[in-house]
């Protein structure tokens, strides 16, 4: 759990920004990413999330894992992905995938975007797909109000989530 992560939430919740979460996943097993999503749900049943709560599983997660004796494939990493996001949504929550494109390509099969949309992280020009929900297009953003030397993710919604979200009554909204 980020240690800023209450007061974030809170701040954007009484500021009427729209808010998301995701698990930086340390799962081991496709049991482990379940219960790593009822953790998840645990942490953010007391917000107002208007965007998707994402499963998030990068090369630390992989490189953890290794660690200690699991290796995680495209295989084990579906049955993760999926589990996580079955979870989320089992609990009436919007559940997304997070991957980059090496991730997109080896790491999840095609499951997992057929059956949840994904935050695609690509710092190119373009987005190079199609079937992204959110694109995060930059690492090197800056922001008034984000003090020091501190680079900032940008992303571009090409889904209203917000209004996806209060339509099909899920997050709690």
């Amino acid at each position: 759990m980020d240690k800023s992560f209450a007061r974030n939430a809170q701040e954007c919740n009484r500021l009427g920004i729209p808010l998301g979460a995701y698990w930086f996943s340390y799962a081991l097993t496709a049991e482990d990413a379940k219960k790593e999503a009822q953790y998840c749900l645990a942490a953010v049943k007391r917000y107002r999330l208007e965007y998707p709560v994402f499963y998030d599983l990068e090369y630390a997660s992989v490189g953890y894992a290794a660690k200690h004796g699991v290796t995680i494939d495209k295989k084990l990493a579906t049955q993760m992905a999926l589990a996580f996001c079955s979870e989320i949504g089992k609990a009436r929550y919007y559940a997304s995938n997070y991957c980059n494109l090496d991730y997109a390509q080896n790491m999840f099969g095609q499951e997992v975007f057929d059956r949840f949309d994904f935050w695609f992280a690509s710092y190119r020009s373009t987005c190079s797909r199609r079937d992204a929900g959110l694109w995060q297009y930059s690492d090197k953003g800056r922001i008034s109000g984000i003090s020091g030397n501190a680079d900032v993710d940008l992303d571009y919604s090409f889904k209203n989530y917000p209004e996806i979200i209060k339509k099909a009554g899920l997050n709690g909204l």
